[in-house]
């Protein structure tokens, strides 16, 4: 059943870009069912997933609030990979919130500690480790880079703008997708000064009416294809113009019987691993986008 899904996907794709010569939006929909599990012992409230650029078919995953201070290394399988067969703890690292993950080409990890659902905390934290090896019992300890919203003037419990669950990496640069309860719209910040000892303010770069909550985002290892979730469905951004994301095509699907996806990774430029946060369950889509 999923292969044909993940077929009929390609083809209806393939479809949708034939058939849409201007860059209004597609819309289709996709029933997915499970390919596996994430192990318990994984975590169970995996919240973020980045594919490891040095280690072969590794992809490391983070917890959000309440678990240890750690990363996790699975395979598409969803099987801890890691030496000790546990996940590997994070010297000088916190997990008050941790929403997301991402990865630069040299192996650099971006721990986004930026989870705000009621919009009260002003300043945010990344943490930024090389990522361990697979028989490291620990990491590095974690460097800290402090940030805020330049726009945030106060907490702001009465819009709910301010919570993010995305991040990505383009261009060199962290790039963070809010999630805003307050419009289900999202907006673009950059992370463009690391300075230590200071809150450095994020770049805010633009919004989209996403029409929905934003929980996972990634790019494709080309950087021609940007994946966005919402709690219900997958957003394809391509042909877009440098990182003016929003203004190239725009495909929307509707995605059924997955459950809350909070996880998506690009496995390649073409498919997608996707993780269901509750209950550890793991989808693929492939994508044929020419």
């Amino acid at each position: 059943m999923q292969l044909i899904a993940t077929l009929l996907f390609s083809i209806l794709i393939s479809l949708a870009v034939s058939g849409c010569s201007n860059k209004e939006n597609s819309y289709l929909s996709l029933s997915l069912t499970p390919v596996g599990h994430v192990e318990k012992s994984a975590g169970l409230e995996i919240s973020g997933l980045a594919k490891s650029p040095n280690q072969k078919e590794v992809y490391w995953a983070v917890n959000d609030s309440g678990n240890p201070a750690a990363i996790v290394p699975i395979n598409a399988q969803g099987k801890i990979v890691s030496a000790s067969g546990q996940s590997i703890p994070i010297p000088g690292a916190r997990n008050r919130d941790w929403e997301a993950l991402a990865i630069d080409h040299s192996g650099k990890l971006y721990i986004c500690d930026v989870g705000n659902n009621y919009s009260r905390r002003k300043e945010l934290q990344i943490y930024t480790i090389p990522e361990p090896h697979l028989t490291s019992s620990v990491s590095e300890k974690a460097e800290l880079i402090r940030v805020r919203y330049p726009d945030q003037e106060h907490s702001s419990p009465d819009r709910l703008i301010y919570d993010c669950e995305a991040a990505f990496i383009f261009k060199k640069k962290l790039h963070l997708l809010t999630k805003r309860l307050f419009d289900a719209s999202t907006t673009l910040y950059r992370l463009d000064r690391k300075e230590k000892n200071t809150v450095n303010d994020l770049t805010l770069v633009t919004s989209f009416p996403i029409e929905g909550y934003v929980t996972a985002a990634d790019i494709s290892d080309d950087e021609q294809i940007l994946a966005v979730l919402t709690y219900k469905s997958l957003w394809i951004f391509y042909d877009f113009p440098d990182d003016d994301f929003f203004s190239g095509r725009k495909l929307k699907v509707e995605l059924k019987g997955a459950g809350q996806i909070e996880s998506i990774v690009f496995t390649d430029n073409e498919n997608l691993l996707l993780v269901n946060e509750t209950k550890n369950q793991l989808f693929t889509i492939t994508l044929n986008i020419k």
